[in-house]
Parts: structure tokens; sequence; C-alpha cells
């Protein structure tokens, strides 16, 4: 079934759908989209390029990346701990390192702090006392360039165990550890943790670096 076309205004973008077709659906969906180029500055024609994209409509295209940080006692960011996770991910049929990680429900999740603390509890089994966003007011980051979704990163503080934490999807396998900066910083260069979650750590060294989160 297709959908009717968007305008370059209506999509924010110079480049307009003139049709989408879902080909595939069940945790993910993949499109087919038709995209209309503006015209050649050089031939003055207009090019129509067909892709496929995949997003998860059930989230809003939307998710949350969460990074725990347990302060340290001497008050140095850089001697404090963070939780992370060591999950399965299915596409390299591997387990990876990631944040707490989760897609935005409607009809869940008021915001997306509301799902960046359903998704610290559900897999990192914590609860936090602040929530931070990394990115300035309203923005989202790009998961990829074939794909519709987004995330919001967010730095949680003033953590503490989540005596009922929220039920995991069955298919989710997943550790709890908890390491070291200079560790966490190994585990990004390594590639082994996966990349909104790579992202999300760097903004938070930032953010805690800059002294922000003691004032």
């Amino acid at each position: 079934m297709g959908m009717s076309a968007r305008s370059a205004t209506e999509t924010g973008s110079e480049f307009e759908i003139v049709d989408e077709v879902i080909v595939h659906q069940r945790y993910l969906t993949c499109y087919s989209r038709k995209v209309k180029f503006p015209a050649c500055a050089a031939s003055g024609n207009e090019e129509i390029h067909e892709y496929d994209i995949i997003g998860h409509p059930k989230a809003n295209f939307h998710f949350c990346v969460t990074f725990p940080f347990h302060e340290a006692l001497n008050g140095r960011w850089e001697d404090g701990e963070v939780t992370i996770i060591r999950e399965y991910a299915q596409g390299i049929n591997s387990l990876v390192y990631c944040l707490p990680t989760g897609g935005f429900d409607p009809q869940k999740h008021e915001s997306l702090e509301a799902c960046a603390r359903a998704e610290l509890s559900e897999e990192a089994h914590l609860l936090s006392g602040q929530l931070i966003c990394l990115l300035d007011e309203g923005a989202a980051v790009p998961e990829v360039k074939w794909c519709r979704n987004r995330f919001t990163p967010f730095l949680a503080l003033q953590l503490c165990s989540d005596t009922d934490p929220g039920a995991r999807d069955k298919e989710e396998y997943i550790e709890i550890l908890r390491v070291g900066i200079p560790e966490l910083k190994q585990l990004c260069r390594s590639g082994n943790m996966l990349l909104p979650s790579v992202a999300t750590c760097y903004w938070a060294f930032d953010f805690l670096a800059s002294g922000k989160s003691s004032a």
C-alpha cells in the first residue's frame, strides 16, 4: 500500500518523497521509498531514485540511550564508574557492549525521559534521581543514513538499585556490568560497542569533564 506523497516542506527537506510502500513488517519495518531529487543545475533535470529504508514505527522512530554514572567519593569524574550491559546483537550474532537502550513507546511512555527511566530499570536494574539530556533542546540523532530512527542520549545521576525492575522482552539476552572510565574508553575504541552507545559515552564524558553536573 502506497502512502500519499509528502512535500519537501512537510519533510523539512528539498528532497521530495513521492511514494513509500511497506515491503516487510515485524520487529522493524522495511519501506521502499521513491525520492525526487532537486533539479540539477547543469541539466535542469529532476531525478527520482528508489531506496530501502528501515525503522520502528511503533516507537515513533525514536529510542533513548542512557549513561548510568556512579559518582566517585572523591568527586573526580574520572574515578567514577558506569553501568553498561553486554547484550546479544542479532545482526552480527554475537554479544556486544552497550548502554541501556530502548524504543519510545507512546502507549507506555509519557516522554523521552520516561522511556530512558524505563530502560534503565529493565536493562540495568537501576533508578535515577537525575536525568540530563546530552543534546540541544529538541535535537535527536539519526541512527544511520538508511534508517528512519533517531535517538536521544541521557546522563543518569544519583543512582540506586531498583528492587522491582521492569520486565525485559523475552528475546533479550543481557548481562549487567560496572566498569571504570578508563575501561569504558577502551571499550569505545575496541569495535565491540554499538555506535549509539559510543556516541553517548563521549557526550557524557564531555559533560562530566565540564563540571556542569556538580554545578
